[in-house]
């Protein structure tokens, strides 16, 4: 079983970014379609625990960050992140925590 997670930090006022739409969008063979799509909990997070089927592992990702709506559309620069990857591990956890700001942000790719 593999883990997605992601956990996002705002780097305004030091608090977890809850409620934030996330979209993770599966991309094989030309095709894009929905994989995940939730929000983020009080807590900043936002966790699914799921099968990799060997087309899944051979696919990639895209993340979908909608950070515009999270800082009521004041974002000079950035409205939504993009964060593109593959998890080709059936069982391992891919955890992808993001500080973000209206104007920018940070992500690292925790083992």
């Amino acid at each position: 079983m593999a883990i997605f997670s992601t956990h996002l930090l705002n780097s305004v006022n030091g608090t977890h970014a809850a409620n934030v739409k996330i979209i993770i969008y599966k991309i094989h063979e030309d095709k894009r379609n929905i994989f995940i799509e939730g929000e983020t909990d009080n807590s900043g997070r936002m966790q699914n625990e799921f099968e990799l089927t060997k087309e899944d592992c051979e696919s990639n990702y895209e993340m979908i960050i909608e950070s515009g709506n999270y800082f009521n559309d004041t974002s000079e620069i950035v409205n939504e992140i993009s964060v593109k990857f593959n998890m080709k591990d059936p069982q391992k956890k891919y955890h992808m925590p993001l500080i973000i700001s209206p104007n920018g942000y940070s992500i690292w790719w925790s083992k």
